[in-house]
């Protein structure tokens, strides 16, 4: 504690320690986002080691937060790249140094002539079936838990080795299923060109670890990196962050250990918390810019026993906390919610948060299906994958993320390196990239206006209706008319496919998981738990648990600026006597 030293958002490094790397702790609310822009700018304008052939890479672990930081950057973006960690290393280690790594027979590890992007690891029928026969796995009966198998694939390090493993490892069937077998599944997809989002992270540490000299010219371009949510990093993540502070660049990582919540996708609190690189300064915000002094009191303890304890700048704000009893089921409790922040005065922003999507589904009062699995079985020529990447892009829409939506339309529409398109195209038609980035922005128009009333129709007529649109292009696709396919696209509506699309990321949806408000504030937050024992969480709290559940609750309850509600079972006399103590009334 007594090497921290504490700033607010407002005060910037001084000149002689720009060249210093850093570590920055940072509660909700405090402004860090605010304080790395302007410590950005303070570099451009400052720093004697930054030329006019490179740049400051500033790397956030969502597209959301890359937008926040472009656009509160304005117009000092042309010096900085802001982008994700796997958007940086694949422009700048895998896509130009990938064809440096061979198998052990000297073959090229990826078919770098078809490499276009990275993509979400979707385990196809074909694929499965291609797998099953390299492996002589056919006694892997249950095709719809192999896929959930294969799909939940990551990449670990240990001891300073990559090895390919199940977020959860479980039985197909009688089975376990071999480790030495998932490495087979990969290479299939890299042998068309195709890499996962996962996989950047595997091959930017093997073309960094095997050709060092690479280091050196990024950290030529890139003499500044900084890293926003580093709390949210992974091993790998920061064993090459580490290697880039080795060979020049000043790293400084900003996040909260309290915020800590992505263990299920191989996060490390732990790295963050030990990340420590030479002549390294570590400052502490302790401000909470956000938060009405009530909720800074609640979420201070929530996180006793940490390091950071917040102080409330706001003034203007000291609504009480409530818990409101789901007697009644979950909508009168929402409808409760509702009056009270009325009644409050509150009228502006709010948002619904709870643990998963089920729940969420739920409280949306929307039916929890497997439509995408049944999509999956059912067909055979990518076309749940083309249409999961257009409603997509229509649920981006949503969000006002036009030119995010445009770049995953153009992703749906896959062409070979000599521009020919992939299924479900029809074959032999060409396509330029100019005409792909032009037909991308004509399909995003025809989804606003097709989609826009018409969400009851069946896939069947929207495939249709695709058809005819690609058709006035002079583009073909595969019809749909017989089989499996052709029945279950006349039994699904477009509604259900979207109501069951979950998105990595939401900026708009007033009901959504407590992963995907992270980074977000409103002015009124219910947090909904559907069981006693979340509350419970609430009265006996373990920020430094290695369990996440303290820490999830701990981001949702942080959401919130003016009221927070939590909506949960009626409580027994002992357990609201326990909640009034800690200043959180019941709601009557």
């Amino acid at each position: 504690m007594d090497n921290i030293r504490r700033i607010s958002s407002d005060q910037r490094i001084p000149l002689s320690d720009l060249s210093r790397h850093f570590k920055v702790i940072a509660g909700p609310g405090a402004g860090k986002t605010h304080w790395l822009v302007e410590h950005i700018i303070n570099v451009l304008q400052n720093a004697e080691n930054l030329t006019y052939t490179s740049k400051i890479a500033c790397i956030t672990y969502t597209t959301v937060g890359a937008e926040e930081i472009q656009s509160r950057l304005g117009m000092n973006q042309e010096r900085v790249e802001v982008s994700t960690i796997h958007s940086f290393l694949y422009a700048n280690v895998v896509k130009p140094y990938v064809y440096l790594l061979n198998d052990t027979h000297g073959k090229r590890l990826v078919n770098v002539e078809e490499l276009d992007g990275h993509y979400e690891n979707i385990a196809t029928n074909g694929k499965i079936y291609q797998w099953k026969e390299k492996t002589r796995a056919h006694y892997l009966r249950d095709n719809k838990k192999l896929k959930e198998y294969l799909e939940q694939l990551d990449w670990k390090l240990v001891d300073g080795q990559l090895y390919l493993k199940p977020r959860k490892n479980y039985r197909i069937g009688n089975y376990y299923i071999r480790i030495e077998d998932l490495p087979l599944y990969k290479q299939l997809f890299w042998d068309e060109g195709v890499i996962h989002h996962e996989d950047v992270l595997y091959f930017s540490y093997r073309i960094l670890k095997e050709f060092p000299i690479i280091l050196e010219h990024l950290s030529a371009k890139y003499p500044y990196v900084f890293l926003d949510e580093f709390q949210d990093t992974n091993p790998i993540q920061t064993e090459i962050i580490k290697w880039l502070g080795n060979s020049g660049s000043v790293i400084g990582v900003v996040g909260d250990p309290a915020q800590s919540i992505y263990e299920f996708q191989g996060a490390s609190r732990k790295d963050f918390i030990d990340f420590t690189l030479p002549n390294q300064i570590v400052y502490m915000i302790e401000n909470n810019r956000r938060c009405g002094s009530k909720i800074v009191d609640f979420l201070n303890h929530i996180r006793k026993g940490d390091q950071l304890t917040q102080k409330p700048t706001r003034e203007n704000s000291n609504h009480d906390i409530y818990v409101i009893e789901c007697t009644d089921g979950p909508y009168q409790a929402i409808a409760n919610f509702n009056n009270l922040r009325i009644s409050l005065g509150l009228k502006k922003d709010y948002c619904i948060l709870t643990r998963n999507n089920d729940t969420v589904k739920l409280l949306r009062n929307t039916e929890n299906s497997e439509v995408w699995t049944s999509f999956s079985e059912a067909d055979s020529s990518n076309r749940e994958r083309f249409i999961k990447s257009i409603l997509t892009a229509y649920k981006l829409t949503l969000d006002a993320r036009y030119e995010v939506a445009i770049k995953e339309l153009e992703r749906s529409i896959k062409t070979d390196r000599h521009g020919e398109l992939k299924d479900p195209f029809q074959e032999n038609q060409i396509i330029s990239p100019i005409m792909k980035r032009s037909l991308a922005v004509d399909l995003l128009e025809f989804l606003a206006n097709d989609l826009k009333t018409s969400l009851d129709q069946s896939l069947f007529e929207f495939y249709n209706s695709l058809s005819d649109f690609f058709i006035e292009k002079g583009i073909a696709i595969k019809k749909i008319s017989r089989g499996k396919i052709k029945q279950f696209s006349e039994s699904i509506t477009i509604r259900s496919l979207v109501d069951n699309l979950t998105l990595s990321e939401e900026k708009t949806t007033e009901i959504r998981t407590i992963h995907k408000a992270k980074g977000a504030e409103f002015e009124s937050v219910l947090l909904y738990l559907p069981e006693v024992k979340d509350v419970n969480l609430l009265v006996n709290p373990d920020i430094n648990s290695e369990q996440e559940d303290t820490r999830i609750l701990y981001v949702a309850l942080s959401r919130a600026k003016d009221l927070l509600c939590i909506s949960c079972p009626p409580l027994n006399d002992a357990m609201l006597k326990k909640l009034e103590a800690l200043n959180v009334k019941r709601n009557h």
